[in-house]
Order: structure tokens, then C-alpha cells, then sequence
């Protein structure tokens, strides 16, 4: 619908007056409670040998304070659609996974080419997660996890709340 002369458009619609329906009912995003991160694998934990949760410890953003650098765990704040991607620098061979409590979303599998250059794996998705649900990068251990970070390259673990 065109907004009617004389409309001000350079002002967004506040939330319905009481009693008034919205259309979108009580899932409706709140300004001001913006849940999003990205946070960087440090380079002192480059080449993990690990199995488990990959701890992205040098957080960008962490609107929201979801994510947990600490543990490497984003715990979800509130009910609703999520997306998450790691991309991650490789220089060899690397297999993670982004997990839902403890239940794997999508995988990564990546080996570099013989001439071994480093090269850049990614793995995204969208998923419903519900209040106090855990989302993470699941390391496969062993030799296969050849990721690393230095001063011109990144892995990174993001996230944000879509609705």
C-alpha cells in the first residue's frame, strides 16, 4: 500500500495501539534487543587437536551477550529464527560441524588442493532455536583440524536473530 500524501515515510510505525492487531502476534522483534556476534579464532589457538566445541575467543560484536567466548557457546536469549556460518581458514585438511544442542546442523569438509595453499571453507544456516537452546562449532578431532588464524586470516563464527 503507497503511502497517502501528506504521509511522514521518514518515520517508522510505532507497535500497535492496544487492542489494535499487528498481524505478527507476541514474536514480533523488540527494538533495542538486537542478538547478533562475531567472534575470531585467536591465533594461539590455531590447529586445534581437539574433538569438541571450537572456542572463537577474540570477539567483533556480541549484541546481546549470547555468545560466550569463554566456552565458544552462543546460548539463545529468545525464541525465534537464527543464522549462524563459520568460515574458516584452512591449510590442509579440516572437518567441523555447527551443532544444536549437541545434534549436528551442517558440516564442513575441506582439503587443500597439493599445492598447498590455504584456502577458506564456509558453512551456514538457518535454524529455529527456542530460549536456552546452544549453538556451536563441533570439531571431529584428530587430523582434521587443520584451521588456523594469523594476522591477515581469519576463522570466524557468527550469528544473528532474523525474527
Amino acid at each position: 500500500m503507497e503511502p497517502a500524501r501528506g504521509d511522514d515515510i521518514s518515520k517508522p510505525a510505532g507497535p500497535p495501539s492496544p487492542g489494535e492487531e499487528s498481524g505478527r502476534g507476541d514474536d514480533r522483534p523488540q527494538f533495542g534487543r538486537v542478538v547478533a556476534f562475531t567472534a575470531k579464532l585467536s591465533v594461539e589457538h590455531s590447529y586445534p587437536r581437539h574433538a569438541g566445541v571450537l572456542r572463537f575467543s577474540s570477539v567483533v560484536a556480541n549484541e546481546g551477550e549470547a555468545y560466550d567466548p569463554g566456552t565458544g557457546i552462543f546460548t539463545c536469549p529468545r525464541r525465534g529464527v537464527y543464522h549462524f556460518a563459520a568460515h574458516m581458514s584452512v591449510y590442509g585438511r579440516a572437518q567441523c560441524a555447527i551443532s544444536k544442542n549437541g545434534e549436528v546442523l551442517v558440516t564442513l569438509y575441506h582439503t587443500t588442493l597439493p599445492n598447498k595453499c590455504s584456502q577458506v571453507a564456509s558453512v551456514g544456516s538457518v535454524v529455529r532455536l527456542d530460549e536456552g537452546d546452544r549453538v556451536w562449532v563441533d570439531l571431529w578431532g584428530g587430523d582434521r583440524n587443520d584451521f588456523f588464524a594469523t594476522c591477515d586470516n581469519d576463522c570466524a563464527f557468527v550469528g544473528f536473530y532474523l525474527g
